[in-house]
This record gives C-alpha cells, structure tokens and sequence, in this order.
C-alpha cells in the first residue's frame, strides 16, 4: 500500500478525490444557499479552505470527520455561547459583595430548614389548662410571670421544679405539665392570678390524657350535671371504660371520654340506650375579633373594633 508523503495514511485515488471534492462542494453551495448571509458576516466565516482544513480532527489513522458549514457554524455558536456565560458568571461572583457570597453559597449547599416545634410535654404526666377570661393575652406575659404568679397562688407549697409551664399563643391557654397528683390538685382549684399587680381570673381543668377516645351523645335533657351524667352512664363494650363526661353547653348533647382501643357504637344511660358518634372537634372562631382558638367569652380584645364582611380593624365606618 502507498502513502502519501503529506497527509499520512491510505492512498487514495485522484478519481475518489475528485469524486468526494464534487460531493463536498454540492453539500457547501447548498449549505450556503440554506444560510442567510448576515450569517456568514456575523461570524466572520470569510476564512479559506487552508483556515477550514485546520480545524479538521485527525484521528490515530489519519482520518477525519468532515463537517458542513452549518455543523461548523452551530458548533462554533455552541462554543462561544458557553464561554460568554462562564464570563458572565465569573464577572457577577466577583463583583457581589462577601455577604451575597456567602448567601449564594448557603443556597447552593442547603436547603432552608423548617423552624422545630417545641419538644413534646412528657406522656406520663398529668396536664392542667388554664383559660383566662375576657381582656388578657397569654403570649404578652413573660413565662416566669404565669410561673410565679401560679407558685403564689397555691400559697408557695410547691416551687417551679415540680411542673412545667407551656403557652399555647392561638388559643390562648396557659399548660401545665405534673407527675404529681398532690401538685396537680393544688393547680386545679386555680381560680384567679396576679399579674404585674392587677388580679385575673382563670378557668383551671385537667386535659384529657394522651391515647383516649371521645364520643357524643344526642337526646340528653338541657342542664344535666357532670355527677349526674357519670353515675347514669354505662358502656357494654369490653376494655372501654367512661373517664368523664359533661353536657356542651345549653345543647342537648353530652360529650363522653373513653379509655380503650376501640370507642363503642352505643352506650346507656339510665337504661336507655342511645347511639355514640365520634367527636369531631371544630375550629374555634371568635366573633369579636374573628381570630381562631377560643370563642368570644374569653376573647383577650373584647373592646377590638372589627368589622364583619372585610376583617378590616378599626375601620373609619
């Protein structure tokens, strides 16, 4: 096999030469044709066949791709888009301060992380709420306030090692978390605080523990009592016992706890049995400042001014 002295490689004929010259031009003038001219202006492709035959790959077996004008011209587009954007990126990074820097980064590597609740009160504990009544919010007192003001209520007996205090802003109710039964009956007949001087009354009650099931009940005659309700009241179920129960409000409806695993499709009282239906709690809206969490006989901003259709406050009308 012959080589050629100036290009390394197979020898090839002048007719196939000649052959791939004709098809190669063929291809260019329609490639031209194909081309608007502003085209070829833009990006300076006067260059000659010397410049074209430069850019062409050699491989180990001296043999090349050839490209058409329009592969060169996307592939030179290609590559000084890139460029341009690596240039504008470099550019922008050094010019931001050390303090967008180091924002950019913090993005880049992590993800904004979600603020966490405060851990949960221990299980085992007994829990007491405390409501306040009309005209004070709960989250404007400082923590060791309550604290203090609730060890003074209860005449020192106990000190702040013996429970946990806990504000819940939305429904304005202060918690109190206790191992001890003595500590939590001294907490339960809670009925007023004093605060930076001036005395508020609350509504102490023992919150239902962790893992109960609540029913309600319809047809319950208006005022019955709580001792009423529990010393009528019966379940058949087995493993389910009654833990409290209490009437809502002027409603015909009593609302009954149970402990077990499963809540009981009927239940007795007096004898009669009438059919228990889970307890959906709904949202709590006060009709005074429209907020959520606590109804309007212990609304903290019962002189707020609000109006009803916009929820605009102290509107001019």
């Amino acid at each position: 096999m012959e080589v050629d002295e100036a290009y390394p490689g197979p020898y090839r004929a002048p007719e196939s030469l000649t052959a791939d010259t004709d098809a190669s031009g063929v291809s260019s003038r329609q490639a031209k044709d194909d081309e608007p001219a502003s085209v070829d202006a833009t990006l300076g492709n006067e260059t000659g066949d010397a410049t074209c035959s430069e850019r062409r790959g050699w491989t180990e077996d001296a043999w090349h791709t050839v490209l058409s004008r329009r592969q060169k011209k996307n592939q030179l587009k290609k590559q000084q888009s890139q460029m341009e954007k690596a240039v504008k990126a470099n550019e922008k990074f050094e010019s931001d301060p050390p303090a967008e820097k180091q924002k950019h980064e913090a993005t880049q590597g992590f993800r904004r992380r979600k603020r966490r609740g405060p851990p949960p009160l221990p299980k085992e504990d007994i829990k007491i709420i405390l409501r306040p009544h009309k005209g004070l919010w709960v989250k404007n007192i400082l923590g060791v306030e309550l604290s203090r003001a609730v060890i003074d209520a209860c005449q020192r007996s106990f000190n702040g090692n013996d429970f946990l205090l806990r504000v819940h802003p939305g429904s304005n109710i202060v918690i109190l978390s206790m191992p001890s039964m003595e500590v939590a009956s001294r907490l339960r007949g809670i009925s007023q605080l004093e605060i930076r001087g001036q005395i508020h009354a609350f509504n102490a009650y023992v919150a239902n523990p962790e893992g109960v099931l609540r029913g309600i009940i319809h047809g319950i005659p208006a005022g019955t009592s709580q001792d009423e309700l529990m010393e009528n009241l019966r379940v058949r179920t087995q493993g389910v016992n009654i833990e409290r129960a209490r009437m809502l409000g002027s409603s015909k409806t009593a609302i009954i706890t149970f402990t077990g695993n499963v809540l009981p499709r009927s239940v007795y009282i007096m004898g009669a049995e009438l059919i228990c239906y889970p307890y959906k709690p709904s949202v709590k809206v006060c009709k005074i400042c429209l907020r959520t969490g606590h109804h309007t006989d212990v609304c903290p901003t019962p002189n707020v001014n609000v109006c009803l259709k916009c929820g605009a406050r102290e509107p001019m009308q």
